[in-house]
């Protein structure tokens, strides 16, 4: 089975500052790694490529600093690594980085393409759906599990509120993996030594389809960015027999905190 999986390599979580000018992360000298469910998005995807006996390509649209990020994907069972690296591609939208993302993998025949719910800095969640649009294939987001199903096809969790929703799909198919759905494994140093020296194949703007560079135009603009409101609300433990705690949730309803 053909895997591709798309990640990104973003500022720990405890380093991301904003430019009150432009209102975007500053990553220059931020310390940056791979995004926290594309660890779970890989991990998936490894656990596929051993039970099916096949390949896995990782992506990623980036500086040459991403180049780490893909790096620990080859130490985790990745085959081939693409960063995807050109000023063309820098201060794009999620639209722009699908269309980039979609031009590349598009090239080859994959039978499942894995993304990472969200991005812990942008946190949009829009690029999984939008490549699987621009790559015409099906996609299942929050997708907690995925198995070969004996007859080609796949099943799939999916998920749900009140549970796990299972889907049978067959290939090409698009899984958004929500973060926290398995437990990622950590690469070993001697994987890690041997996937630092593995080439990375870099392809810039002069690989990509003219008509991409053309449609890369922002289409949407972060006008303002500021920290969420203090409150001094407080989380209260409501003790009681069930008809004395039903009593005290109404007059909270009510807006009578004082008298619970």
């Amino acid at each position: 089975m053909k895997i591709a999986i798309c990640i990104k390599h973003v500022p720990v979580s405890e380093d991301v500052e904003i430019d009150p000018v432009t209102h975007s992360v500053r990553r220059i000298d931020a310390t940056c790694d791979m995004n926290p469910c594309d660890l779970n998005a890989m991990e998936m995807a490894a656990q596929l490529k051993k039970a099916t006996d096949g390949s896995i390509d990782v992506y990623t649209m980036g500086p040459d600093g991403a180049a780490t990020s893909l790096k620990k994907c080859l130490a985790l069972g990745a085959d081939e690594a693409y960063l995807l690296s050109d000023r063309s591609f820098a201060g794009r939208d999620t639209l722009g980085t699908a269309r980039v993302l979609a031009d590349f993998v598009k090239r080859k025949s994959y039978d499942i393409v894995f993304t990472g719910a969200e991005s812990s800095d942008g946190a949009t969640g829009q690029v999984g759906a939008m490549l699987a649009e621009l790559l015409s294939m099906p996609d299942v987001a929050d997708a907690v599990s995925v198995e070969p199903d004996g007859d080609g096809a796949l099943l799939i969790g999916k998920k749900m509120q009140q549970g796990t929703l299972k889907i049978k799909a067959r290939g090409p198919v698009l899984l958004a993996v929500p973060f926290g759905c398995n437990e990622p494994k950590l690469p070993t140093l001697r994987a890690q030594m041997k996937a630092n020296h593995k080439e990375i194949h870099v392809l810039t703007g002069k690989d990509c389809d003219p008509s991409v560079l053309e449609n890369l135009e922002v289409k949407s603009v972060v006008t303002d960015v500021y920290p969420a409101p203090e409150t001094n609300k407080q989380a209260k433990e409501i003790t009681g027999t069930p008809k004395e705690i039903a009593v005290k949730i109404q007059k909270l309803l009510e807006g009578s905190e004082q008298d619970v």
